[in-house]
């Protein structure tokens, strides 16, 4: 499933994968049984180790083609069957192949298709309305029982921050040098050395709440773990639909509450019900999406030559703005959440 981009909004520029488009029209008459007339590479999102298109067959009938080279995950495909399986319609679940399978492999691709809805996707006219809905959605998601047996692999937070702290920390050293080969790279490493002081703030203050959190005990449940906005498609009637759970897993419910910001709060909240956050677990939480984010934005743009030059751009533009402290960015919600936080653990950040 994916949705038409709002119109008040610039999609995002980027290279379409290298696979080739015949290909994949193949694979979807060969282990789809689907005979497309059309595919069309749609240029959003920032995973750059992915693709979607939107296929069309003879009937007319329009899916989802997604292709992605990521270290292949069978609980990307498993775990939202399984929590639609359990009566949410509101979980966009991959369509089977012809052999029953959720996904299919293409030379080093991992192919999966969905059902293609029109709606559209980003905050941009999202309602308070859409946000109780996605609050009561996620309240049923966060109920539904532990994972069967096929998908007991599925992987759960431990509040373990070092392959984070060690990868900034070894690129900040040895890598960040070797990566300027280009205007591209150099432009990322100097948003990484003008940031450099609220780098090392984030990577103590991981270590710290990661200490505390550890100690604690916070049940587990399915979480989607990248819930903004551009993964909730609002369809007809108000319905809203969550897509793309290539990060599920089990961890604490605040794991699906990082994009969940004023003004919206309020409604998403009335719609999940009442219960207290953990301000460390979310604090936490915040941190480690900068940190992912950063990780992120510095492989693409410095460390995969084979990326097109729109797509490293891309990557550079996107970590400057979220050190740009936009409202409603990362780092606006990490000084609120810092404000809750005790004293032992908040860390010194500057407005």
């Amino acid at each position: 499933m994916n949705a038409k981009q709002p119109s008040n909004t610039r999609p995002d520029i980027r290279s379409a994968p290298d696979v080739s488009e015949q290909r994949l029209l193949h694979c979807l008459r060969d282990r789809y049984r689907l005979n497309a007339v059309s595919l069309a590479f749609l240029p959003h999102g920032h995973d750059f180790g992915a693709g979607v298109y939107r296929a069309i067959d003879e009937q007319g009938t329009a899916y989802l083609l997604k292709a992605s080279s990521r270290p292949f995950d069978s609980n990307r495909y498993l775990v939202p069957a399984y929590v639609r399986g359990q009566g949410i319609e509101a979980v966009v679940a991959p369509i089977p192949a012809a052999d029953g399978a959720l996904w299919t492999r293409l030379e080093a691709w991992t192919v999966s298709v969905y059902p293609y809805a029109e709606g559209s996707a980003g905050l941009a006219g999202m309602t308070a309305k859409h946000w109780k809905t996605i609050g009561e959605v996620m309240k049923r998601i966060h109920r539904v029982p532990p994972p069967p047996a096929n998908i007991a692999s599925l992987r759960e937070e431990r509040f373990d921050p070092s392959a984070y702290i060690r990868w900034i920390r070894e690129f900040g050293e040895n890598d960040a040098r070797a990566a300027a080969k280009d205007d591209t790279g150099r432009e990322l490493l100097a948003c990484w050395a003008a940031n450099r002081a609220i780098i090392v703030e984030m990577m103590a203050s991981l270590a710290r709440l990661a200490e505390a959190l550890q100690g604690a005990t916070l049940p587990r449940v399915i979480c989607h773990a990248d819930l903004h906005a551009s993964n909730v498609i609002r369809g007809q009637a108000d319905r809203v639909f969550v897509i793309d759970w290539d990060e599920a897993m089990l961890a604490p419910k605040e794991r699906d509450f990082i994009f969940v910001r004023e003004p919206h709060a309020a409604a998403f909240h009335e719609g999940y019900g009442d219960g207290e956050t953990n301000p460390a677990a979310l604090a936490y939480f915040l941190w480690e999406r900068v940190a992912q984010d950063l990780i992120e934005c510095a492989t693409n743009a410095c460390l995969k030559p084979e990326l097109g030059e729109a797509s490293r751009a891309a990557a550079v533009r996107a970590a400057q703005e979220m050190f740009a402290g936009r409202k409603g960015g990362h780092f606006e919600a990490v000084h609120a959440a810092n404000e809750r936080l005790p004293a032992s653990l908040r860390a010194p950040l500057k407005r």
